[in-house]
């Protein structure tokens, strides 16, 4: 009787089982990802590299210059004065000398005289001494004006081959009350140890070719 209690039992718990697993249905769908965990906090900053080396001064700016070149066999000598005295007078259009040449620069001229550069004005003498020579030039708003005179009147100076004038501005000079940018610009030049009755140092000082 007890075995046959015991067998009972056992039957009735496989039926227990097998109804559990009966009732389990089919696997659902895969649910959808979790929100994404916050991020980490910031790792701390590094520390700061050298400073690198301080880089080569730049060089001083600069004036701007123009060269305007003028062959003698291109003027046409008019006679006029100059102060008064019979002189040739050849006015040269040229745009260049402009509002900022007449306010903040110069015009230096020189002239080609037996294969040299002379700087303007140019004076001289004859070989017998008794007759002086002169050759110079002015300038204005968009000219620039040659003279040629010489003791007795008129000079025609047919030994000068060509005039070269250098039209320079340089806004870094400040001119006292009274004094003209022009001289400013001459006293820069004096101090850097350039002579302008050198067409040489002159042209090497702003990097110009000869």
């Amino acid at each position: 009787m007890k075995k046959t209690i015991l067998k009972l039992g056992s039957l009735l718990m496989l039926f227990a089982v097998a109804g559990v697993l009966s009732c389990e249905g089919p696997e659902g769908p895969q649910g959808p990802a979790g929100a994404a965990g916050a991020a980490g906090a910031a790792g701390a900053t590094g520390a700061a590299g050298a400073t690198g080396a301080t880089g080569a001064a730049g060089q001083d700016g600069n004036a701007n210059v123009t060269i305007v070149s003028l062959l003698s066999k291109d003027i046409t000598w008019i006679e006029g004065e100059y102060l008064g005295r019979p002189a040739n007078v050849f006015s040269l259009a040229s745009e260049e000398v402009n509002d900022d040449i007449i306010n903040h620069g110069t015009v230096l001229g020189y002239c080609s005289l037996f294969d040299e550069w002379f700087h303007l004005p140019l004076t001289w003498e004859d070989e017998s001494g008794t007759t002086r020579l002169y050759v110079l030039h002015s300038y204005s708003p968009n000219t620039i004006t040659l003279y040629a005179y010489e003791t007795g009147g008129v000079l025609d100076p047919v030994d000068i081959d060509q005039y070269r004038f250098l039209l320079i501005t340089d806004n870094t000079v400040t001119s006292p009350k009274g004094v003209s940018a022009g001289e400013e610009i001459l006293k820069k030049l004096s101090k850097a140890g350039v002579d302008v009755n050198n067409y040489y140092e002159v042209m090497t000082y702003f990097e110009l070719k000869y």
